[in-house]
């Protein structure tokens, strides 16, 4: 199979697949990043998006970046992960013109030893908000903790392929190969479908 027609392949899973918690109805508005909002507010949206790898922390807060840049505020990127665990150089510099209206939204805040993480606190003390991604809870208070299931990887799985092989896989076995990582699973059923006469 050709990588454009692989149903798995990450622009497909990227632009057909938003967060949803095990329990959400995917087509429920009210689910995901929007579901967060009222929490958000109370934490002076200073908060973490708790949970392991390939459980869709990224995803959602991708998802409330968009909903709160549609609401007014700036949004400020940060990625780190083991590839590239530091923040960038000009960092400081941007940091030091933060303000009202903006939100840092971190994706990897356990990348951060102590010291970096201090610094982060910091320097955002004058933006409107910090939202970080990090798999385990304390460093901020948890918005919300991202889990997955069988059930949710199955989900999936019908959504993107309804009528391929991949659709019939014994999604139990998947899930547990990878740990409950859907996107590692999804990975694996990448590579499937790209074998796939």
């Amino acid at each position: 199979m050709k990588a454009r027609e692989n149903p798995f392949r990450s622009t497909r899973v990227r632009s057909a697949i938003r967060y949803a918690a095990p329990h959400d109805d995917p087509d429920d508005s009210r689910s995901g990043a929007l579901a967060l909002l009222p929490r958000l507010t109370p934490l002076r949206h200073r908060a973490a998006i708790v949970g392991p790898h390939g459980s869709g922390k990224t995803t959602l807060l991708e998802d409330l970046a968009h909903v709160l840049a549609g609401r007014g505020f700036r949004i400020i990127w940060l990625r780190l992960d083991t590839d590239a665990p530091r923040l960038p150089r000009d960092w400081g510099e941007h940091a030091g013109r933060l303000g009202d209206g903006d939100i840092v939204c971190l994706d990897g805040a356990e990348q951060l030893d102590p010291i970096g993480w201090a610094r982060v606190r910091w320097r955002t003390r004058r933006a409107t908000g910090l939202i970080v991604t990090t798999h385990r809870p304390g460093r901020l208070p948890t918005l919300t903790t991202c889990t997955t299931s069988p059930a949710l990887l199955a989900r999936i799985i019908r959504r993107l392929a309804p009528d391929g092989p991949a659709a019939a896989a014994p999604v139990a076995a998947l899930f547990d190969r990878h740990h409950g990582n859907v996107r590692e699973a999804l990975r694996e059923l990448y590579d499937v479908c790209a074998t796939a006469s």
